[in-house]
């Protein structure tokens, strides 16, 4: 397959790590997120936050200050005003929420999560390990689109992952919900919405782990999507050049961009 990562599995993957879209593309998913090196580094992970020291922690503070200034990310993983709905007891589906670590985040933050009201849907063995950290009064760990009812979803670094993202909007009909927040999703402008695959190398560890589908999708797409169901599309930071990482593709596909972005139930 031309200009395929054929880095093996556990070499160090070149610059960039996403390849594709190729003729006839059927990608097919090595297992990346499912591999028990994938579970190493979010134990890596897990520590390099708990174990952070003073002045680590102040740089990240600044940083975060630093991006909150040129717009590009937020003082704290969701807007103040879901920290607000969230503090005030809204329940939230965490999709793709791994271990725990947007909730970790959250408590970091500052943001009173009440007890009971926060569920991930994850693999099994994320949630193995999630239930190391916290109680089943923190956190609900699930496996399958649960069939209670939540005020908030999160999908942060998972829509990309989904094959079929817009039956999420079905889903999201039968929770209820009146917030779905996203995050770290890469949109483009200009063309359609297209797969290539994603090299997973993850910085805790330096070396490919393995590969995953990852769907880039047309920000007019998703828009239509959106209307269809009666989602209000509200961009909540500046734009996030992403293109860099798309250089192999043809120009009409390099305009590749991070945005966060709040959907908002509104009337049938």
């Amino acid at each position: 397959m031309e200009n395929r990562d054929t880095t093996p599995v556990g070499g160090i993957s070149p610059q960039p790590y996403f390849w594709g879209p190729f003729d006839g593309f059927q990608a097919i998913s090595q297992g990346g997120f499912s591999s028990d090196a994938w579970l190493v580094h979010c134990e890596n992970y897990y520590h390099s936050i708990r174990d952070a020291s003073p002045l680590d922690n102040g740089i990240k503070k600044l940083q975060k200050i630093a991006k909150r200034v040129i717009g590009r990310d937020f003082r704290t993983l969701v807007p103040s005003h879901l920290e607000r709905k969230i503090s005030a007891g809204a329940s939230v589906l965490d999709i793709g929420g791994g271990w725990g670590d947007n909730y970790y985040q959250l408590k970091l933050d500052g943001v009173n999560v009440q007890p009971g009201a926060y569920c991930i849907l994850d693999s099994e063995k994320q949630a193995a390990f999630g239930k190391t950290i916290f109680s089943p009064a923190e956190i609900n760990f699930l496996s399958e689109i649960p069939k209670s009812q939540f005020d908030i979803v999160l999908l942060i670094s998972t829509l990309q992952y989904i094959e079929d993202w817009k039956s999420l909007f079905a889903t999201f009909d039968r929770l209820g919900n009146d917030y779905v927040y996203i995050a770290r999703t890469p949109f483009l402008d200009g063309a359609a919405s297209f797969c290539a695959v994603q090299s997973l190398t993850p910085p805790t560890l330096g070396h490919k782990i393995g590969e995953e589908n990852l769907h880039i999708i047309a920000f007019s797409e998703f828009e239509a999507v959106c209307a269809a169901h009666n989602w209000r599309v509200k961009k909540v930071s500046r734009r996030q050049n992403y293109s860099k990482h798309f250089t192999r593709m043809p120009e009409n596909q390099r305009n590749v961009y991070y945005q966060c972005l709040m959907l908002e139930k509104t009337a049938e």
